[in-house]
């Protein structure tokens, strides 16, 4: 701009803003720390400006490259909704180029305005307030019909408003750029996890088909060729059909575990002491092998997926059997129940888990130092692990009251909703 500026009558400084203003002023910048899209910011400034200084009317400017774009207003009358003017050829643009407010009396006499825009207007008198001093990124307008020479309080307030605007709008811009980045590392991540579902089922079928392949070759041997073979020949194919089982028994439990993370978590209720005689019913064979006793306290309801908690069960309870006193192993059952959770703990009468090994002990394929006795796998503590947290529980280790180890699985009492299983699955991350 070029033209030499007329000079305006001084603005007033014995004007103090009412309560009302500053209330007013205080609800807006509330309203605006609250904001969480551009829009909402807009509908706020532009009523918020209009209302704070009595204002006939008031727009909201922002910046676009090169240009004004008015993006809404509140006014007596239409002005310049949706429009674009370049930053050379409008007040707005003057205010966001040289960082300062303006206050204009009387347009008609001040140059930087052009006066062809406003002749179709009711605007006798502006102010225009940069929102964001240092680099402006927009502006507020507001104007009157009638001649006004707006106050040092007027110009403060909406500077206040305008300051506002500004951290709300950098705070609009970083949520944006949040919620890309959540919504990004989510679809990577839901991603990831498919495919790693679809590796596993893939990688558990070409394991165990030559698995399956190498067992039933080597039974085929023994029953053909069992009396002709030697003595070490035999043992050779029973260690080679107990290898093939093993691995197959193996893979399973990689599957399961990789599977459990992506489970449907349904939220159907269920008694615990049904499951419990389900469990104990299956593990019928291994419980009389070892000649264990198996005593149940009353169980409570719970609520989430009976299917992977009741293999959670399993893997427990034949840890505790297989754990547990070689000559007579004992295993208890119990339940509690509070406001918020329940607790189903199996206990065991062996030698417990040293200290130095229970914060390993529910990593895959991990054994404590009593595992040499055992034929697992390392998973099944992974594995239950993983369905509590998707249940949005936990899994804890502690000591059995007479010795040995105690496990105890807490759920929450009540239904398991997809946020609360996301919750999990990131405190399991």
């Amino acid at each position: 701009m070029t033209a030499e500026l007329v000079e305006q009558p001084a603005i007033p400084t014995d004007d103090a803003l009412s309560v009302a203003t500053l209330r007013r002023l205080v609800k807006a910048v509330t309203d605006l720390a609250a904001a969480r899209d551009i829009t909402a910011i807009v509908d706020i400034v532009r009523h918020a400006a209009r209302e704070l200084v009595n204002a006939d009317g008031a727009t909201f400017v922002l910046r676009d490259r090169e240009q004004c774009y008015y993006v809404d207003e509140d006014a007596i009358e239409p002005l310049w909704r949706g429009m674009r003017f370049p930053l050379e050829a409008c007040i707005s643009g003057w205010a966001m180029l040289n960082k300062e407010q303006v206050v204009i009396p009387d347009i008609y006499v001040d140059p930087r305005i052009p006066h062809e825009a406003y002749r179709p207007t009711f605007v006798q008198s502006l102010t225009m307030t940069p929102i964001r001093t240092s680099e402006p990124v927009g502006s507020i307008g507001t104007y009157w019909a009638e001649s006004h020479v707006a106050t040092a309080a007027e110009a403060e307030v909406l500077q206040a408003l305008a300051d506002s605007t500004a951290v709300a709008l950098e705070s609009v811009r970083v949520l944006h750029h949040l919620e890309e980045a959540v919504a990004e590392r989510t679809f990577e991540l839901e991603t990831s996890r498919a495919d790693l579902a679809a590796f596993a089922q893939v990688a558990a079928h070409d394991l165990k088909s030559p698995l399956s392949t190498i067992a039933g070759n080597a039974e085929l041997v023994t029953m053909i060729d069992g009396p002709q073979l030697s003595e070490e020949g035999t043992r050779a194919l029973e260690t080679l059909t107990r290898t093939a089982l093993r691995m197959g028994g193996l893979v399973d439990a990689v599957l399961s575990y990789s599977t459990a993370a992506n489970a449907e978590i349904d939220g159907d209720e269920f008694d615990v002491n049904d499951l419990v005689t389900d469990v104990l019913s299956d593990l019928g064979g291994l419980i009389e092998q070892r000649g264990a006793v198996v005593e149940v306290a009353e169980l409570p309801l719970a609520f989430g997926s009976k299917d992977l908690l009741a293999r959670v069960l399993q893997n427990l309870v034949s840890n505790a059997i297989q754990y547990g006193d070689p000559e007579a192993p004992v295993v208890r059952i119990e339940g509690t129940q509070s406001r918020s959770t329940i607790r189903i703990s199996v206990s065991d009468n062996g030698d417990g888990v040293p200290m130095e090994e229970r914060g390993q002990i529910f990593d895959m394929l991990t054994r404590g130092s009593a595992g040499a006795r055992s034929k697992g796998s390392g998973i099944g503590l992974a594995f239950a692990r993983r369905v509590a947290l998707r249940h949005g529980g936990s899994l804890r280790i502690g000591d059995a009251a007479g010795g040995g180890a105690r496990f105890t699985l807490v759920l929450p009492v009540r239904d398991v909703t997809d946020e609360l299983a996301a919750f999990a699955d990131l405190e399991s991350a």
